[in-house]
């Protein structure tokens, strides 16, 4: 064999090795980095749904074992890839943990991959202009203030401190029913003057965005608070607790 033979074959296995080591890196890269194009939409709650709705279905499918991971890495990953599919078939059940550590992961996409922050949030709920906030916007803020001091107690505490359990006429009905009122909403927010961290904005939108994903809908929170004794989805089924209009955005 020639010495040009040699520096061929030479040539030739770099050359694979590189494609390899090239691949492999590339794959690694796939999995979690897509640039973003950033425009007006970006960070509205359709565009950051659809982004988490994208992420959580590449985590759950991707094949760990195409991405050169170490043994300790792979195990990690397929921990988190078996629980995050375990909790994603349990949220739809109601399960309140499997719920909580789904809006962890939310939260952990949209801060660290999407790059939402305190400067373009209120793109998505308009925290910062009361006057621009729906019904449904300043339910959820307060739900989640009380939910914060008073846990699953949160809305029997809300409705106890403003007397919000009486039987109300409502435009357009002609018997009163148990109804929370979009002008009793908005009273109760401009009383309140919560004050939120950025934190707390996007523990929001999060709430938001799995409630339109796996929850259920505006009602997701109440489902699963304590009212009167009993849990919210019984309350709700049993009583009407919301003008419909209030909780659409």
């Amino acid at each position: 064999m020639t010495i040009g033979n040699i520096i061929l074959i030479l040539v030739v296995l770099f050359g694979i090795a590189g494609f390899i080591y090239y691949y492999i890196n590339k794959k690694k890269k796939e999995e979690v980095e897509e640039k973003i194009n950033i425009d007006d939409k970006t960070y509205t709650l359709d565009k950051m749904q659809e982004f988490v709705k994208k992420r959580l279905d590449e985590i759950t499918k991707v094949n760990l074992y195409d991405i050169g991971l170490s043994e300790e890495e792979l195990k990690r990953r397929k921990n988190k890839k078996y629980e995050l599919k375990k909790a994603l078939k349990g949220c739809t059940y109601g399960d309140v943990n499997d719920k909580k550590y789904v809006k962890e992961i939310i939260f952990d996409l949209l801060s660290k991959e999407y790059g939402v922050d305190e400067t373009n949030i209120s793109k998505s709920i308009p925290f910062d202009i009361p006057s621009l906030l729906t019904a449904q916007d300043k339910f959820d803020i307060l739900i989640y203030a009380y939910k914060k001091e008073f846990g699953y107690e949160a809305l029997t505490e809300l409705i106890k401190k403003y007397n919000l359990a009486v039987l109300k006429y409502v435009e357009g009905e002609t018997k009163p029913s148990y109804v929370i009122t979009e002008q009793e909403i908005s009273d109760i927010y401009e009383k309140e003057k919560i004050t939120l961290s950025f934190a707390d904005k996007l523990a929001v939108v999060v709430q938001r965005i799995y409630q339109r994903y796996k929850g259920y809908s505006s009602i997701d929170e109440v489902r699963d608070m304590n009212i009167d004794g009993v849990s919210g989805r019984s309350f709700w089924s049993s009583r009407k607790l919301f003008k419909p209009s209030c909780t659409n955005r």
